[in-house]
């Protein structure tokens, strides 16, 4: 999503979706020369085991979508097609493994088989499975990439005191237009957008989630939901009527999770995670 908003920082020339991944993207810039305030103010990245940040930055920018809507964008985004055995076949059969030694063919089946208690796969899968979605461990780096790298991980990498700017995936727009305001950019310095089609459909079996497998990765995201809460509070350039219909938002999809303040499941230590991956 970075990319297609003007932030070059480790972008192709043919980068052109929007969202994680690339696989939902409702906006689209018109040109990658971007002449946008935001994109150029944006001089440092923090992505995945990607760390070059100063700790005294005066700005922290996340692009955020709810959990569960994320948790199935990464699952999508890192199974590999014919394409990546082609021209990436090491990390294609890597990241295979994940979706074949498991019956975990599509994002359902993942929640049906490997976290519902009364699942079709063996206990090996299932505990595969949580550790996975709760971003424990990477399993030789097989599973998504944003699963391990997730919420937890790139609010506690922060400096406590970091001045936070959120945008939205189900709100682009609105979102950049309110950080534009916020730095009172001209308006030859706004971000150029441009109005595209969703790629993909409801009837997309890659997309489609059941109600009991909703409900199912709710629980199993509790904590990160917890995570997604926090960020949202703390962005400064997010209203309290975006806040609220955000959450309300979140509570219609995990009415639980939403308004609970802890989780049955303990918050992982990531420290070890950070030094590998921030380096301290």
């Amino acid at each position: 999503m970075g990319c297609s908003l003007g932030f070059l920082l480790h972008c192709h020339d043919d980068v052109v979706g929007v969202g994680d991944g690339g696989d939902d993207a409702s906006i689209q810039m018109e040109n990658h020369t971007s002449s946008s305030l935001l994109a150029k103010l944006t001089t440092h990245i923090f992505h995945k085991d990607v760390y070059n940040c100063d700790d005294d930055a005066g700005y922290i920018l996340f692009i955020v979508r709810d959990p569960v809507a994320r948790a199935l964008s990464a699952f999508n985004y890192d199974k590999p097609n014919e394409i990546d055995f082609l021209h990436s076949p090491d990390w294609a059969k890597r990241k295979a493994h994940f979706y074949s030694d498991c019956p975990f063919y599509q994002m359902e089946d993942f929640v049906q088989n490997g976290l519902r208690e009364e699942g079709d796969s063996p206990d090996r899968c299932k505990r595969w499975a949580k550790k996975s979605i709760q971003g424990i461990n990477t399993h030789n780096h097989q599973n998504p990439d944003h699963w391990y790298f997730n919420y937890q991980y790139y609010l506690e990498a922060i400096p406590s005191d970091s001045k936070i700017l959120t945008i939205r995936n189900e709100r682009i727009e609105e979102d950049i237009r309110s950080i534009e305001d916020l730095f009172e950019c001209h308006e030859q310095e706004r971000l150029a957008l441009a109005k595209s089609a969703n790629v993909g459909s409801d009837q997309d079996r890659s997309l489609y989630l059941s109600d009991e497998s909703i409900s199912i990765l709710c629980q199993a995201l509790c904590n990160e939901i917890q995570f997604y809460k926090k960020i949202l509070h703390r962005a400064i350039n997010m209203s309290e009527d975006q806040l609220r219909v955000s959450l309300m938002e979140l509570e219609a999809k995990c009415p639980h999770e939403a308004i609970a303040e802890e989780c049955l499941d303990v918050i992982p230590d990531i420290s070890e995670k950070l030094r590998d991956n921030r380096g301290y």
